[in-house]
C-alpha cells in the first residue's frame, strides 16, 4: 500500500461530511510561502503521469490528504518540511484528538502551530528532540519521519511498545546497519517501520535515514502508516524476525520450521567456543536464517547478504553467522578450523559474491587467510552455510556446556 503527501494544507475544515480546503503551504525556492492553491483533479496533475507514485498520489488525493499547485502540478519529487509533514500527519492519524501548550517558541503564530501542538500532545513529536526550536521550514529527514510515526505506532497499540523494547539489540536488514551508520538509539524506531512494511527502503536495500524525503515518498509511507496504526504488532512476520534477533541473536523460529529442543541462541551469543583441536576460539554474535526452501529467498533478511539463491541452497535454509574469531595457529588454515568444528550448525564458508559483499559493507573470510587471521588477534566476520529444509537436527555447545539443540524432524 502506498501513501503520498504533499506540501501542507494550512487549514482543513470538515463541513457536512466533506472537506473544504483553504490555504495550502507550497515550497518555493526552499522556503514556505502562502499560495492560494485550488484543489485539483488528480487527472490534471500534469507531472505525475508514469511517476512511480502515480497511483499512490491518486489514493492520497481521494482520501483528502493532499492537493496540488495552482499550476496543475503536484511536484512529487519536491522536498517536505517539518511543518508540512506535521500538518498532513495531524490529519491522517486516527489517534484520539489531543491538545496542549506549544513547547516551541519559534512556532508561535506559525500556520502549522496547531498541527505541531496536536502531534506533541498525541506523542508523535518529542520536544526534547528539538532543544533549539522546531525550525518548521527545515527539510524533514527520513529518520525524523520514521521516529514520529514509530512514536505514533506505540501510542496506537501497546504491542508496539513491547516490540520497541524487543528490538533494542536487533540487526536491521539494511546495509547501513552492517556498516555501522545507524546509532543504537535509532535502531528500534527504524525496526518498527521496517518490520511492519511502512518503510521498505530503496532498490539497493538502503533506508537512507539521514536523507531528506519527497512528497511522493511521504505520501506512500503515510498511507501505509494509516493501515498499520492501531493494529497488533504480533501480526507482522518481518517484525517478528527483528524481535527474535533482538531477544536471542537469531531469527531461527520466526523464519524456519526449526524448533529449539534444548536452549536457544541466547545461551550461545557472545560466549566462548573453543574448537576441538584448539585451532581457534570463536564467539557467535548473530545467527541469521533466510528461507530458500521454495527456491526463492524469503524473510526480513532475504536480500541483505546475497541477492539471489544458488542452486545448492534451494530447498534449504541459508544461514549467516557473524563470528568473533581468534586463530590459535601460527599459519591459519581453513581445513584445520573446519576439522575442529564438531557442529554443522555454524560453518566457515565465505560469502562468495565479492562485489555484492563489498557493496553492502559485509566482512567475510577472504580467500587468502595469512594476512587476515593473525595468531591471538580477534577478527569479526560473516560466514554462511545451510540447514536442511526437512529432517534436520543440529547441536552446538559452548565451553561451559551450554548451547542449543534444534530440529525440524
Amino acid at each position: 500500500m502506498n501513501k503520498v503527501i504533499f506540501s501542507v494544507m494550512a487549514a482543513t475544515t470538515l463541513l457536512t461530511g466533506s472537506f473544504t480546503f483553504a490555504l495550502l503551504r507550497a515550497e518555493a525556492n526552499g522556503a514556505d510561502t502562502e499560495e492560494d492553491i485550488a484543489s485539483t483533479d488528480i487527472a490534471k496533475f500534469k507531472d505525475v503521469e508514469n511517476h512511480w507514485a502515480q497511483d499512490v498520489i491518486a489514493k492520497a488525493y481521494d482520501r483528502k490528504m493532499i492537493s496540488g499547485y495552482e499550476d496543475g502540478t503536484f511536484k512529487p519529487n519536491g522536498q517536505i518540511t517539518r511543518a508540512e509533514f506535521a500538518a498532513i500527519l495531524s490529519r491522517s492519524t486516527k489517534l484520539p484528538s489531543a491538545t496542549g501548550s506549544d513547547p516551541f517558541s519559534d512556532m508561535k503564530g506559525h500556520w502549522a502551530e496547531s498541527a505541531v501542538i496536536q502531534l506533541v500532545a498525541q506523542g508523535f513529536i518529542n520536544p526534547g528532540d528539538y532543544p533549539s526550536g522546531f525550525n518548521p521550514n527545515t527539510q524533514l529527514t527520513r529518520y525524523e519521519m520514521i521516529k514520529w510515526i514509530s512514536n505514533g505506532l506505540m501510542k496506537s497499540n501497546d504491542s508496539f511498545e513491547q516490540a520497541f523494547e524487543d528490538t533494542q539489540n536487533t540487526l536491521l536488514p539494511t546495509p547501513e546497519a552492517i556498516r555501522g551508520e545507524i546509532s543504537v538509539d535509532e535502531v528500534p524506531y527504524i525496526a518498527l517501520v521496517r518490520g511492519t512494511g511502512i518503510v521498505g527502503g530503496f532498490a539497493d536495500g538502503t533506508l537512507k535515514p539521514k536523507s531528506t524525503t519527497t512528497r511522493a515518498e511521504v505520501a506512500a509511507i503515510l498511507l501505509r502508516y494509516m493501515d498499520v496504526e492501531g493494529e497488533n504488532a504480533d501480526i507482522y512476520p518481518d517484525l517478528k524476525e527483528l524481535r527474535e534477533v533482538g531477544l536471542t541473536g537469531a531469527n531461527l523460529v520466526s523464519n524456519s520450521n526449526y524448533r529449539y529442543m534444548d536452549g536457544n541462541f541466547s545461551n550461545l551469543i557472545n560466549t566462548q567456543i573453543t574448537l576441538s583441536n584448539k585451532s581457534a576460539i570463536m564467539k557467535i554474535k548473530r545467527f541469521i536464517v533466510v528461507d530458500a526452501t521454495s527456491g526463492q529467498l524469503k524473510g526480513a533478511y532475504a536480500s541483505l547478504f546475497n541477492p539471489a539463491v544458488q542452486d545448492y541452497q534451494k530447498g534449504n535454509y541459508i544461514t549467516y553467522a557473524e563470528l568473533s574469531f581468534m586463530s590459535l595457529l601460527d599459519v591459519p588454515n581453513i581445513l584445520t578450523f573446519s576439522q575442529g568444528n564438531k557442529s554443522r550448525l555454524v560453518q566457515f564458508y565465505r560469502i562468495a559474491d565479492e562485489n555484492y559483499v563489498n557493496s553492502v559493507g559485509l566482512e567475510t573470510l577472504p580467500s587468502a587467510l595469512n594476512d587476515y587471521l593473525k595468531t591471538g588477534v580477534e577478527r569479526t566476520f560473516w560466514t554462511t552455510s545451510t540447514l536442511k529444509g526437512e529432517k534436520g537436527g543440529y547441536i552446538l555447545k559452548n565451553d561451559n556446556g551450554s548451547g542449543v539443540t534444534i530440529s525440524n524432524s
